[in-house]
């Protein structure tokens, strides 16, 4: 209390200087306020340019999203159309269409891009260098003239191949592309440890995954979303769905079940299984070594008698057989050629057409294994196998497969990052002198290890005299390989600056499953200016695809003749096989070749 009036009276006694003080203070709020409402304006201004901002971000976003939506709406639409959805109405198609969107956003994938932010870079600009896929919105509402629209489902399994990866992965496009070309449902196998590829370590030593299903490497889902045309489910829900509700027979007719009943095979022995379905379904011996996957048009009879009568007319016109494949070395049919003009270049010494006749359309279950002892191996391109009738779908599916059967994104980015961190090496690789502002590298793919080829296996010496005139010393060359021993390539480390995978191990980061290092190894060396591969090698092979793919994309010089910048350092009489047109040819396994990639974008849209 007392001190409360004490405090009272002060203030009164004192209240002249007070009013004094005040007024100066007064004065001083006066300025105050005005800097004060300059600098509210000022954050004012600030929010609604930030707002301002945000919305044109929503915007582009949201613009970018409502594009997508339309796409996959329109796809939608289009099958409901025709009779193939199993969407029932309109707002049916919406929501799908909204669910598939919003899977996409999720995931981060893009169909006509790269992202690489959820998997730690590299900038999407820098990322851009690996894209070489197109996003066709008119072919991914193709339907296969097979899918049935009413019916029970039919289905295509298969076997995985017993090779290496890149043996796995071209029997694995050559299946998939049969199961679109057929209209079928494909069931992918269980999980597995594939050869080779069953590191349990990664690079910190840690365990990691070892058994895998072709979903771990390519965007299976975004497949079987973004084309009614095609579906593919898991061999767990195939057996649920038609095997355990017995609607799989044997050949006698009698009802069968999967051993022990069992649906989830992931990681299990697979033989019971297979066996399994070798005897429930029509199980397809296709030898491409003999004949020629052949697909008519449509499924009239008329139209399967009439790849017969090209055939006969053919043989008929060159003496019983068809003309050597040498007879078009150089000398390709246009892409848009007739039936009988495509057969006759990419017939490559066969004896006859293995057509899917109507007997195999009225099938429920085809199934191809991989047993040599059976004489069953789809070592072979897809393009390589498959004949259509209609040059138009031919063409769509080498699009088919170039645009969406690649590796997923967390293996993309892993080599976007690795090719920007070559490139930052040889741009201040101080032979160049300032004088390579891009970072263009040369790359090398040099086989050893377990091949069989052993006429490929060249000394480092050997391989310098072959690539020589097409390198300059010094600079920097990128080499992918299965040799351990790094004394080996001392010959080639003398005359220039050579770097492997290894050397970027802190870019690839922990994420990067080791047994993925191989493809990030074949999108590295895609990117090279120059490039030396082995002949027999797969993995060479499908590198010279990529580059193909590449070379078309960016129109680069000979991409009109299926030429690039590729050679071979084995085996010498192959040496500039690439810088040729070669037609499809036995044996497909030792090389690719340019009908891949060729004017492949040819008629798109005109495909019904």
């Amino acid at each position: 209390m007392p001190y409360v009036k004490t405090t009272a009276r002060s203030r009164k006694g004192s209240a002249p200087a007070a009013n004094k003080k005040s007024s100066k203070k007064s004065s001083g709020n006066g300025s105050s306020s005005f800097c004060g409402r300059h600098v509210m304006l000022g954050f004012l201004l600030l929010i609604v340019l930030f707002g301002v901002a945000t919305l044109l971000l929503n915007l582009h976003v949201s613009t970018d999203r409502a594009k997508n939506l339309d796409r996959i709406q329109a796809i939608l639409m289009d099958s409901f159309s025709n009779g193939v959805s199993t969407l029932t109405s309109a707002s049916g198609i919406k929501d799908k269409a909204e669910e598939i969107a919003q899977q996409e956003q999720e995931s981060g994938h893009q169909l006509a891009g790269l992202n690489c932010d959820a998997y730690g870079g590299p900038s999407p600009e820098t990322a851009q260098e690996m894209v070489y896929w197109e996003d066709v919105h008119s072919d991914a509402r193709h339907i296969s003239p097979f899918k049935r629209t009413h019916g029970p489902k039919q289905y295509l399994t298969f076997e995985p191949d017993q090779g290496g990866w890149n043996n796995i992965r071209m029997s694995m496009e050559t299946v998939l592309a049969m199961a679109y070309a057929m209209g079928r449902t494909l069931v992918l196998p269980p999980e597995q440890v594939f050869y080779l590829l069953g590191k349990h370590k990664g690079n910190a030593g840690d365990s990691q995954r070892r058994e895998f299903s072709f979903n771990h490497f390519f965007h299976m889902e975004s497949i079987h979303n973004e084309h009614p045309g095609l579906d593919i489910i898991t061999m767990k829900e195939f057996l649920q769905r038609e095997a355990m509700t017995g609607n799989l027979r044997d050949q006698q007719g009698n009802v069968v079940f999967p051993p022990r009943n069992q649906t989830d095979w992931d990681g299990k022995p697979r033989q019971p299984l297979f066996e399994f379905l070798r005897a429930t379904g029509h199980m397809a011996i296709w030898t491409p070594e003999k004949c020629m996957a052949a697909f008519p048009t449509s499924p009239d009879p008329q139209e399967t008698q009439k790849l017969w009568d090209i055939k006969k007319q053919v043989e008929q016109e060159h003496g019983g057989s068809f003309p050597s494949y040498e007879a078009y070395v150089g000398k390709p049919f246009p892409v848009n050629a007739t039936a009988k003009q495509r057969m006759m270049e990419n017939w490559a010494g066969r004896k006859t057409l293995c057509l899917y006749d109507n007997t195999l359309q009225n099938t429920q279950l085809i199934h191809f294994p991989s047993d040599h002892k059976l004489g069953a191996r789809l070592l072979v391109h897809f393009y390589a196998f498959l004949f259509f009738e209609d040059w138009k779908q031919d063409l769509f599916m080498k699009r088919f497969v170039r645009d969406h059967v690649r590796y997923v994104d967390l293996i993309q980015c892993a080599a976007a990052r690795v090719v920007e961190a070559v490139r930052e090496r040889a741009r201040t690789n101080p032979v160049v002198a300032g004088n390579n502002p891009n970072g263009d590298f040369d790359a090398f793919h040099i086989r050893r290890g377990d091949f069989q080829y052993t006429v490929t296996r060249f000394d480092a010496p050997k391989i310098y005299d072959m690539s020589k005139s097409k390198l300059h010393e010094g600079e920097t060359i990128y080499i992918a390989t299965d040799e351990r021993d790094k004394a080996f390539f001392q010959p080639l480390r003398d005359k220039y600056d050579i770097v492997f995978l290894d050397d970027f191990h802190d870019v690839l980061g922990e994420d990067v499953n080791s047994n993925f290092f191989g493809m990030v190894d074949q999108l590295v060396a895609s990117r090279s200016r120059t490039f030396f591969g082995c002949w027999f090698s797969t993995f060479t092979g499908y590198i010279n695809r990529l580059r193909g793919y590449h070379s078309t994309h960016d129109k680069a010089p000979g991409y009109e003749k299926g030429i690039h910048n590729s050679w071979y350092y084995a085996l010498e009489d192959r040496y500039d096989h690439l810088q040729t047109y070669y037609p499809v040819k036995q044996s497909y396994y030792a090389r690719e070749f340019p009908t891949s990639w060729r004017l492949i974008d040819t008629g798109i849209g005109e495909l019904e």
